[in-house]
Protein backbone atom coordinates (compact mmCIF):
# COMPACT_ATOMS: atom_id res chain seq x y z
CA UNK A 1 0.00 0.00 0.00
CA UNK A 2 2.85 2.38 0.67
CA UNK A 3 4.52 1.69 -2.66
CA UNK A 4 1.81 3.41 -4.81
CA UNK A 5 1.80 6.40 -2.46
CA UNK A 6 5.56 6.79 -2.72
CA UNK A 7 5.41 6.40 -6.51
CA UNK A 8 2.68 9.07 -6.82
CA UNK A 9 4.59 11.40 -4.52
CA UNK A 10 7.70 10.97 -6.63
CA UNK A 11 5.79 11.81 -9.83
CA UNK A 12 4.34 14.95 -8.24
CA UNK A 13 7.78 16.11 -7.13
CA UNK A 14 9.18 15.58 -10.64
CA UNK A 15 6.30 17.55 -12.16
CA UNK A 16 6.83 20.39 -9.68
CA UNK A 17 10.55 20.48 -10.47
CA UNK A 18 9.83 20.66 -14.22
CA UNK A 19 7.40 23.54 -13.66
CA UNK A 20 9.90 25.42 -11.49
CA UNK A 21 12.61 24.97 -14.13
CA UNK A 22 10.34 26.31 -16.89
CA UNK A 23 9.47 29.35 -14.78
CA UNK A 24 13.14 29.98 -13.93
CA UNK A 25 13.98 30.09 -17.65
CA UNK A 26 11.52 32.92 -18.32
CA UNK A 27 13.04 36.34 -18.74
CA UNK A 28 12.38 39.90 -19.76
CA UNK A 29 10.17 40.10 -22.83
CA UNK A 30 8.26 36.85 -22.27
CA UNK A 31 4.47 36.99 -22.12
CA UNK A 32 3.08 34.85 -19.29
CA UNK A 33 -0.14 33.82 -17.55
CA UNK A 34 -0.27 33.60 -13.77
CA UNK A 35 -2.08 30.95 -11.72
CA UNK A 36 -4.91 33.45 -11.15
CA UNK A 37 -5.33 34.12 -14.88
CA UNK A 38 -3.52 37.46 -15.19
CA UNK A 39 -1.73 37.91 -18.52
CA UNK A 40 1.32 40.13 -18.61
CA UNK A 41 4.71 40.83 -20.11
CA UNK A 42 7.82 40.40 -17.96
CA UNK A 43 9.58 43.76 -17.87
CA UNK A 44 11.91 43.09 -14.92
CA UNK A 45 13.08 39.78 -13.47
CA UNK A 46 14.80 39.06 -10.16
CA UNK A 47 15.53 35.78 -8.34
CA UNK A 48 12.04 35.12 -6.98
CA UNK A 49 10.07 38.18 -8.14
CA UNK A 50 9.04 39.40 -11.59
CA UNK A 51 7.44 42.67 -12.64
CA UNK A 52 4.59 42.13 -15.09
CA UNK A 53 3.20 44.83 -17.35
CA UNK A 54 -0.45 44.65 -18.38
CA UNK A 55 -1.87 45.86 -21.68
CA UNK A 56 -2.75 49.27 -20.23
CA UNK A 57 0.88 49.80 -19.19
CA UNK A 58 0.50 49.31 -15.44
CA UNK A 59 3.19 47.27 -13.73
CA UNK A 60 2.79 44.90 -10.79
CA UNK A 61 5.15 42.68 -8.81
CA UNK A 62 4.47 38.94 -8.76
CA UNK A 63 6.15 35.99 -7.09
CA UNK A 64 7.85 33.89 -9.73
CA UNK A 65 6.00 30.82 -8.38
CA UNK A 66 2.69 32.49 -9.31
CA UNK A 67 3.48 32.10 -13.02
CA UNK A 68 1.58 29.18 -14.51
CA UNK A 69 2.98 29.21 -18.03
CA UNK A 70 4.42 31.18 -20.88
CA UNK A 71 1.87 32.40 -23.40
CA UNK A 72 2.77 31.09 -26.84
CA UNK A 73 1.59 32.67 -30.04
CA UNK A 74 -0.04 29.63 -31.62
CA UNK A 75 0.18 29.29 -35.36
CA UNK A 76 -3.09 28.21 -36.94
CA UNK A 77 -3.18 24.74 -38.44
CA UNK A 78 -3.75 24.31 -42.19
CA UNK A 79 -7.44 23.46 -41.70
CA UNK A 80 -8.07 26.47 -39.49
CA UNK A 81 -6.94 28.96 -42.16
CA UNK A 82 -9.83 28.01 -44.42
CA UNK A 83 -12.41 28.34 -41.65
CA UNK A 84 -11.18 31.77 -40.62
CA UNK A 85 -11.38 33.07 -44.20
CA UNK A 86 -15.07 32.14 -44.46
CA UNK A 87 -16.13 34.07 -41.39
CA UNK A 88 -15.89 37.86 -41.40
CA UNK A 89 -13.52 39.12 -38.76
CA UNK A 90 -13.63 42.37 -36.89
CA UNK A 91 -11.31 43.91 -34.37
CA UNK A 92 -14.13 44.23 -31.84
CA UNK A 93 -15.00 40.53 -31.95
CA UNK A 94 -14.47 38.48 -28.82
CA UNK A 95 -12.88 35.08 -29.48
CA UNK A 96 -15.22 32.20 -28.75
CA UNK A 97 -18.36 34.37 -28.73
CA UNK A 98 -20.92 34.06 -31.49
CA UNK A 99 -23.06 37.12 -32.15
CA UNK A 100 -26.39 36.52 -33.82
CA UNK A 101 -27.91 38.81 -36.42
CA UNK A 102 -30.35 41.48 -35.21
CA UNK A 103 -33.05 40.18 -37.56
CA UNK A 104 -33.01 36.83 -35.77
CA UNK A 105 -33.59 38.61 -32.46
CA UNK A 106 -36.51 40.56 -33.94
CA UNK A 107 -38.13 37.30 -35.11
CA UNK A 108 -37.91 35.85 -31.61
CA UNK A 109 -39.38 39.01 -30.09
CA UNK A 110 -42.26 38.99 -32.58
CA UNK A 111 -43.02 35.36 -31.75
CA UNK A 112 -43.29 36.22 -28.04
CA UNK A 113 -45.80 39.04 -28.65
Amino acid sequence: MMLPLLWMSSRQKKAQQKQLERVRQLGVGDEVRTQSGFFGLIVEAYDDVVVLESEDGSQTKWARQAIAQQVNEEEPAAGEDEASEEEPSSQDAIPGVTVSEDSARDDVRRDRD
